[in-house]
């Protein structure tokens, strides 16, 4: 039967969407050169639409500036501290690479070996070609991108499993919007499957892996997929047009109430990991930046060869030749000539950004805990005074 509020949900989903895509794309053209003095100021004044902000950076021959500020949680007062945790979202993509990359080096994964021979489950094909592992990774698979509005779950219950997430959003025989290999087209379904590939090839559950051989060689503290008592509590404001169509679509139990114009996420976890389930500190996004810095070698050990970094940080091309704007997992973007690698993470209460400048040998990460939080103000910063750097 036909419903009208199902379709009416439905255009403001859409609507939404697209609004926060073009925000998103709105990139200034120009870096901003700021001393660490005037960085406190600087955080001030772009968090005047948060409760609260982290900014970090690292340089290639290690030193690290770390500030927060504001509120970590508005209701109990807690400040924010630069080692607090936040959701990460997609940025958990960088990490799913980042293993999948760590089992190709132990001949487990071969990127270019079709998806099927490791998930015989799933079939992705069209017009005569099937999709690769590397195309999962380059989000070249030809998967749509479903909006994942409602694919959260209360951290304190369990979730679906890996296996029931790809029964549910991928199917066998998912229908392709393109060829594999042919165009870029960004989907958390295909790090979904990687997720499951990690599974496979390891003989190890995706989250277990990614702690133990990812996380512990960077050195990341205070980071998994675990929901801890000291994580930003995220929000979104009232009467923002986002605030408003979650308001309409939200579970209500994931909302915890309303304080100072914002309303309150309840702690909270995606239906999974591999495509967004991850928390951490800014610093942990940094411990990845400066790996990639140095060639793979992490805080705590080696973490990728300097082969595989090259790789994942080399421009990626279609089957036919043509040059994309991604690597493996890690999308490319230039300011006044700057080329960078990164990426976003963004969902119900929580914004987050890593930058990696390759040519500077600095990387920035950006957190904020309100869903429209616009991370590029900060993530375009550049502290040039090298005398003023201190540590974490």
């Amino acid at each position: 039967m036909f419903d009208p509020s199902r379709l009416l949900a439905s255009i403001v989903l859409l609507t939404s969407a697209v609004l926060l895509q073009l925000a998103g794309c709105a990139t200034p053209r120009h870096l901003d050169a700021i001393t660490v003095d005037q960085l406190s100021e600087r955080l001030q004044t772009e968090t005047k639409n948060v409760p609260g902000a982290v900014y970090g950076a690292v340089w290639r021959e290690g030193t690290t500036v770390i500030r927060a500020a504001g509120a970590a949680d508005l209701r109990s007062g807690r400040k924010m501290e630069p080692e607090t945790p936040f959701a990460l979202f997609s940025l958990t993509k960088l990490f799913t690479a980042t293993a999948v990359m760590q089992l190709a080096e132990r001949d487990r994964i071969k990127l270019d070996a079709p998806v099927s021979q490791y998930l015989p489950e799933v079939h992705l094909r069209r017009d005569g070609q099937e999709a690769t592992v590397r195309d999962l990774l380059t989000h070249m698979s030809g998967l749509p991108n479903p909006l994942p509005l409602k694919w959260v779950h209360l951290a304190r219950e369990p979730g679906p499993t890996l296996d029931e997430m790809i029964r549910q959003k991928v199917g066998a025989e998912p229908r392709l919007k393109s060829a594999p290999g042919m165009k870029s087209a960004y989907s958390n379904l295909g790090f979904l499957l990687l997720g499951k590939i990690v599974e496979r090839a390891s003989g190890t559950p995706y989250t277990n892996y990614v702690e133990s051989n990812v996380l512990a060689p960077l050195g990341c503290r205070g980071a998994g997929f675990a929901v801890t008592p000291d994580r930003a509590t995220g929000y979104q404001r009232k009467w923002s047009f986002f605030g408003l169509m979650s308001h309409l679509l939200f579970d209500k139990r994931l909302i915890a109430g309303s304080i100072d114009g914002y309303r309150e996420i309840r702690p909270i976890t995606v239906d999974g990991a591999s495509y967004g389930g991850l928390n951490g500190p800014a610093s942990c996004l940094l411990d990845l930046a400066s790996t990639m810095m140095h060639d793979g070698m992490g805080r705590d050990g080696r973490v990728l060869s300097a082969a595989s970094v090259r790789e994942m940080l080399e421009s990626s091309r279609t089957r036919d030749g043509r040059a994309v704007d991604i690597g493996l997992a890690w999308v490319f973007g230039s300011i006044d000539g700057q080329r960078f690698a990164g990426h976003q993470g963004g969902g119900g209460g929580w914004a987050a950004e890593l930058r990696l400048y390759p040519d500077r040998g600095y990387a920035v990460a950006v957190l904020g805990n309100q869903t429209e939080f616009n991370t590029d103000g900060l993530a375009r910063v550049v502290i040039l005074d090298p005398q003023g750097k201190t540590g974490r």
